[in-house]
């Protein structure tokens, strides 16, 4: 679509599905802050604070197969375009029979289907997967074992089923996870797959764009920072493990320790931490990677954007020439710090958990 500033006529369903890791609660976010604007250009954005059912839960529908929730979001909205953001949807997205049941959900309610998901580089993608599940306190894996096991398809902390779908363990290998997607696309359903910080544009004003309103608009910043879901930098990453480590020796699991996510981020800032941003691999690591994924991204950029994958990820390109940035105590007086850090932070996780 081109941009416009003229109100979409023909109702819609654009579906927003991610993937993990590509600012999708930074656009969600705008999104919302930006609900009356679009309305006025003819969209209404499911807010998941202020709106039923949320995008969430309609992803998880799809997944058990709970078609009642979507004919209600379509009896509510009454023939206008409606636009859903959620990177939950990927899952059931994944699995062929579910999409044939959306396709023809959407075309009884007389809405065009369209869907959008941002695409980004395998080794950063993998690299922001390790940062993220480290600071939840999935596992307490090094880097180069969890690289290894990203290439086999695994991730820790991850259901094996969610609803009815199995879930695919190729998550990294966007060929093969998007097949069915790729099928539907093919057969003349609107799959649309952006690269990720393309030309450096925002995410936000990359899907805007995309959906055919004008970039260009004064539209409403984020209000607040916490939904640019910042990473821990080197010493969080490292605290994080650590800690993780002692968590797993107490058996206490993730889902016991309310905001998990944040622990490490607000000890960071306790700290006055400010390091560089945490790079795991080695030009050698990055070579692997780089070639495990090569023949399958190069099928995919050819079907999807009829160019190489280089032509469209060549703004990512010193990934793989990229040094290494991990953080190492350079001292015993300073690991000892580091430790107990860790052993503070522990105790207060075990306070919480005994109340």
């Amino acid at each position: 679509m081109q941009p416009s500033q003229t109100t979409v006529q023909s109702p819609k369903l654009i579906i927003h599905a991610g993937t993990h890791k590509t600012a999708s609660t930074y656009i969600q976010e705008r999104l919302r802050c930006n609900k009356k604007e679009l309305q006025k250009l003819g969209i209404n954005y499911q807010d998941p604070d202020q709106t039923k059912p949320k995008a969430k839960k309609l992803a998880a529908a799809l997944c058990k197969q709970q078609w009642h929730k979507w004919e209600h979001l379509f009896n509510n909205n009454q023939g206008n375009t409606i636009l859903l953001s959620a990177e939950q949807f990927c899952v059931p997205l994944t699995d062929e029979a579910t999409i044939q049941s959306l396709e023809e959900l959407t075309r009884r309610h007389h809405y065009e289907l369209i869907i959008i998901i941002f695409i980004r580089n395998q080794l950063d993608y993998i690299n922001s997967r390790y940062i993220y599940s480290l600071r939840r306190f999935y596992h307490h894996k090094i880097f180069e074992d969890f690289v290894e096991d990203a290439l086999q398809g695994k991730l820790e902390g991850e259901k094996e089923t969610r609803g009815k779908i199995t879930k695919r363990s190729d998550v990294f290998d966007f060929w093969t996870y998007f097949q069915s997607l790729l099928q539907a696309r093919a057969k003349g359903t609107r799959v649309d797959f952006l690269p990720f910080k393309k030309n450096n544009i925002d995410p936000f004003l990359a899907l805007i764009q995309h959906i055919g309103l004008d970039p260009r608009q004064p539209w409403q910043p984020c209000r607040n920072q916490r939904h640019l879901n910042r990473s821990p930098g080197t010493r969080g990453v490292w605290l994080a493990r650590l800690l993780s480590q002692h968590l797993a020796t107490e058996g206490i699991s993730p889902k016991q320790i309310h905001n998990s996510s944040q622990l490490v981020l607000q000890q960071e800032q306790r700290q006055r931490w400010r390091d560089p941003a945490f790079w795991g691999y080695n030009r050698k690591l990055a070579r692997r990677v780089t070639h495990h994924f090569e023949a399958n991204n190069e099928r995919f950029a050819r079907m999807v954007w009829g160019t190489t994958w280089q032509e469209q990820f060549s703004f990512t390109n010193n990934s793989q020439a990229r040094s290494r940035s991990i953080y190492r105590p350079q001292s015993i007086g300073e690991e000892e710090r580091m430790h107990r850090i860790s052993q503070k932070m522990l105790k207060r996780i075990k306070d919480q958990c005994r109340q």
